[in-house]
């Protein structure tokens, strides 16, 4: 996709540390008797709750003194911890990256539900919602940082 035409009017970025946590799914678990509500249960775990708080608690140090409100561009660059298996362990060279160690995450959590629990973590910090993104791009990388670099642009 070719985003050259988009000029930024505003822009916040920050790099959360840590290891990003997927956003739990959520499941239905019946009707409640006396009200008839739906009951639904997020599997997010503590995890999940633990990445959020540190999503908020950086980002709010560092969010624009308003909320965006229009059009954003949000990008998701996530940085995952390697294996110990990724290393090869030598008395010469000591620990080392295995040659055919891949760059790409390509395991649990995916993708989708690592930006669910970020963009969850940011409402009412640095957005009003996360309806109002239009552009989104997301990755999942292996690193020796793991966390997350946010970059939001108002379009």
């Amino acid at each position: 996709m070719n985003l050259d035409f988009i000029e930024a009017k505003t822009s916040f970025s920050v790099f959360v540390p840590g290891i990003p946590a997927p956003g739990g799914s959520k499941r239905f678990v019946g009707h409640a008797k006396r009200t008839g509500r739906a009951s639904l249960i997020d599997d997010g775990g503590v995890r999940n709750k633990n990445w959020r708080a540190a999503v908020a608690s950086f980002a709010h140090d560092r969010a624009p003194e308003t909320l965006f409100s229009g059009a954003l561009m949000a990008c998701f660059e996530f940085t995952m911890p390697r294996p110990k298996y990724h290393f090869r362990t030598t008395k010469k060279d000591g620990t080392r990256l295995r040659e055919d160690a891949p760059t790409y995450h390509i395991v649990a959590p995916d993708t989708t539900k690592l930006v669910r629990s970020t963009e969850d973590a940011l409402k009412g910090i640095v957005w009003t919602d996360d309806s109002i993104i239009a552009i989104q791009t997301a990755s999942k990388t292996y690193g020796e940082k793991p966390g997350c670099l946010i970059t939001i642009t108002a379009l």
